[in-house]
């Protein structure tokens, strides 16, 4: 099959050439005029045309993201995604959290696809460098730490907040049965009295889940608080419930066995 060649006119190349010195990653239409000494216009344009040839991959209006040359004629690169994070979120509050910190941090053998961003902006998701960046809006941003990535400093959700997190939305890490492994994986570096301080203050299914499969991994025993009402153990999954647990107030939709299988896989 033959492949179609993309040609680059000199100005183009002057700006790949510019964007690959400067080791760019986002980019905006007003720094590309300014690094190439252009207008305004002619920067926009630039940028139009180079988003066209899969060189410059649009975020939105104005700003983009810079596809290197060792990216291939698609505009595929994902090393330096996460990297990315910092300057895509210049002047706002996030973390990277859920299933991508999970991985990063060694808790799941997932790979993920998704770059989730934790952050209290409303932020659309978009795809770009063979990854999708995914933005999970919350009222109040939890703890976090940094990270060098590709030479940024990039922001993790801490340990003991990325279970928190996993326990409050498990839909976002593959569910409770994900949560649960990466709890017994982080079961000699996590810091169990910052986990159960973030806990106390979340909100009390996270409470619940959280006693309840620490009891049930033998790991810690937290004290059961006087519960009102049932709570679902894993939201994401099928509402129907195989048991309860009346000590943490659970609706048992996800069978012990099938939260503790991957034991018998390692």
């Amino acid at each position: 099959m033959a492949t179609q060649s993309i040609r680059l006119g000199e100005l183009e190349t002057r700006a790949i050439f510019a964007l690959e010195e400067a080791e760019a990653g986002i980019i905006t239409s007003s720094e590309l005029a300014k690094m190439l000494k252009i207008s305004k216009n002619r920067a926009n344009k630039l940028a139009w045309q180079l988003a066209g040839k899969r060189r410059l991959i649009r975020v939105r209006k104005g700003i983009y993201l810079f596809a290197p040359m060792k990216s291939g004629r698609q505009g595929v690169w994902t090393e330096n995604a996460l990297a990315s994070v910092p300057a895509l979120m210049a002047g706002r509050q996030y973390y990277v959290g859920f299933w991508t910190a999970l991985n990063y941090y060694g808790l799941t053998e997932q790979i993920p696809f998704t770059v989730q961003i934790v952050t209290t902006a409303r932020r659309r998701a978009f795809e770009a460098l063979q990854s999708r960046f995914e933005f999970v809006q919350v009222r109040r941003l939890g703890k976090w730490r940094e990270e060098e990535i590709g030479g940024k400093r990039v922001r993790f959700a801490t340990m003991e907040q990325l279970i928190v997190d996993c326990l409050s939305m498990p839909e976002r890490s593959g569910g409770v049965k994900e949560a649960c492994k990466a709890l017994w994986n982080a079961r000699k570096t996590v810091r169990w009295e910052v986990l159960e301080a973030l806990a106390a203050n979340s909100n009390d299914a996270v409470r619940r889940r959280l006693g309840y499969l620490s009891e049930l991994l033998g790991l810690r025993r937290f004290k059961a608080e006087k519960t009102v009402g049932w709570r679902w153990l894993d939201p994401s999954a099928a509402k129907k419930a195989f048991a309860k647990s009346a000590k943490w107030g659970l609706l048992l939709n996800v069978a012990e066995k099938e939260l503790t299988e991957w034991r018998n896989i390692e």
